[in-house]
């Protein structure tokens, strides 16, 4: 028996480092507790009201998710071995605070909530390539770019097409969105299992980024967030062994925001990348309360939305924005602010910054936003 405090045998005196893993336990659980009473996942719920004021907003859906018989959900967290394409127009409300997404209640609003004018499930790959240069026609040549958004960990099929739907619509650019919805479980307490649909996901991703490139788009935009920044990564690393240079020369640009990588597992992906897509930008907070806990899990190693070592990313050619100083991101985590922060939106709806043109230079950047902004944001090279 191990002596005790005051001679009381058996138990064990916990040293500092397991006071602070139960610490963490403790709050993780709380964490968990909370998520679980949110509310009610998000659900399609279809808008016929076209008295109320808003903009329908095309998505086209790619998904290895399988599908479930609710048609207010389409698909779950399951994997499916196939992928399932679908056309969908998203309902966005004209009141609304931009970065916000309010989502449809039993009694759906469609003056203030999200909801679905259509949904029609497409057969195949090359239908769905049909419908997307169609799409594409209706723009000027010089603004026919897909953009390809890939969402983050614990994000359902609903919420992901909801979302993209919102950065198009809020950020006012012409693109065609293609929503990439990896077989996430769409609950906090499933971390590990959406670690796992990563890996599963890769060859789907890969499938959807040559879709695009095959399209009519003179360009495709990957964006990417949280631990979908990883499944990107992992894909355009496939396509560079797989020698798809013509794909990849097609990705402009790619942008991880918040990115859930380790730094040396990033360091391998982008060595192997060739050609590296242009321009190649990260959006890293220093106040990311998701990425911190996601760096505590592993012990403390650092994550490369962090930004801790900006020099190192600059080395690999890599251009990051710095959005610790933004203090209006609306998810109080500070890890969606790329979507949901009020001033960024501002920024690229005026054109300061865009999505799918950036410069490279701090010089270049303080030419089109003034210095005291560039300061602020810009970190590359």
């Amino acid at each position: 028996m191990t002596p005790g405090p005051a001679g009381i045998t058996g138990i064990k005196c916990p040293d500092a480092r397991w006071v602070r893993i139960a610490s963490y336990l403790l709050g993780l659980g709380v964490a968990l507790f909370l998520a679980a009473c949110a509310g009610t996942p998000a659900q399609f719920e279809l808008i016929d009201d076209m008295q109320s004021e808003g903009t329908t907003v095309p998505i086209f859906a790619v998904t290895p998710r399988k599908p479930v018989d609710d048609p207010k959900i389409r698909f779950g967290g399951g994997r499916n071995s196939d992928l399932s394409y679908a056309e969908i127009d998203v309902w966005v409300p004209k009141d609304r605070k931009p970065g916000t997404i309010k989502t449809p209640s039993r009694d759906p609003d469609p003056a203030t909530e999200f909801g679905v004018t259509r949904f029609r499930e497409t057969k195949s790959a090359s239908e769905q390539l049909a419908l997307i240069n169609a799409q594409l026609r209706r723009l000027k040549p010089s603004d026919r770019i897909v953009m390809i958004f890939i969402h983050g960990y614990n994000v359902s099929y609903v919420s992901g097409i909801y979302r993209q739907a919102q950065l198009i619509h809020d950020f006012n650019q012409p693109v065609v969105g293609i929503h990439y919805s990896w077989p996430s479980a769409g609950k906090t307490s499933a971390y590990l299992y959406d670690r796992d649909s990563v890996q599963f996901a890769r060859d789907g991703l890969q499938k959807t980024i040559e879709l695009a490139a095959r399209s009519e788009a003179k360009s495709v935009a990957v964006v990417a967030h949280s631990m979908g920044t990883l499944l990107t990564m992992e894909a355009v690393r496939q396509l560079s062994l797989a020698n798809k240079k013509s794909v990849l020369r097609k990705i402009s640009p790619l942008v991880l925001a918040s990115p859930d990588i380790d730094e040396d597992v990033f360091a391998s992906q982008v060595a192997v990348i060739d050609p590296k897509p242009d321009p190649f930008l990260v959006l890293a907070s220093r106040k990311d309360k998701a990425l911190k806990l996601s760096r505590d899990l592993r012990g403390g190693t650092a994550r490369v939305g962090q930004g801790d070592d900006i020099e190192s990313l600059q080395e690999l050619g890599i251009t990051v924005l710095d959005l610790s100083e933004i203090d209006d991101g609306q998810d109080g985590a500070s890890h969606a602010t790329f979507a949901n922060s009020p001033t960024l939106i501002r920024m690229i709806q005026s054109g300061a910054i865009s999505p799918v043109s950036l410069p490279e230079t701090r010089e270049a950047f303080a030419q089109r936003v003034g210095d005291s902004v560039a300061d602020m944001l810009f970190l590359g090279n």
